[in-house]
């Protein structure tokens, strides 16, 4: 038997990588099949390796509570002024569950973005609100959160 085919050596490995991404950084545990399951699918037992090393993480409590998870990311991303529909968006495709918006952070987030782009006396025309709008909602910001920066602060 080789070493490569050796299905202790392939969960061996699997618990190793586990223990490597996690001492990086939290991963939730739609993160980690995912990574693993990149990294030991061409493996004979592969999946059952991928298994037990998400059991292995489980067991020693390294995976944290998600909604936890979900509240530090979504911290990281308001701290980059990404909107409520972004942030969800991101929780999601990591496998966490999605947050509650805050409406005033949500405006303050949306004007911060748009005082960085414009000066404070800057006269807005039709297009330039337009074209706010649109800057906003590629943020992730939601309609109502657009609707009061246009027509209420500008």
């Amino acid at each position: 038997m080789s070493d490569e085919k050796n299905p202790l050596k392939t969960k061996q490995a699997a618990k190793r990588k586990v223990m490597d991404l996690i001492a990086r950084r939290d991963h939730s545990e739609k993160e980690l099949r995912k990574k693993l399951r990149e990294k030991f699918s061409d493996e004979e037992d592969g999946m059952e390796a991928v298994e037990e090393a998400i059991a292995y993480a489980k067991d020693n409590n390294w995976l944290g509570d998600p909604v936890n998870l979900a509240h530090r990311l979504a911290d990281m991303l308001h701290r980059r002024n990404k909107g409520i529909y972004y942030i969800n968006n991101y929780l999601k495709e990591k496998g966490l569950p999605a947050v509650e918006t805050d409406r005033a952070l949500e405006l303050e987030k949306a004007l911060a973005i748009v005082k960085n782009k414009y000066d404070e006396d800057y006269d807005f025309t039709r297009e330039d609100k337009a074209r706010v709008g649109r800057l906003l909602a590629s943020r992730g910001f939601d309609s109502e959160t657009v609707r009061k920066v246009l027509y209420e602060k500008l």
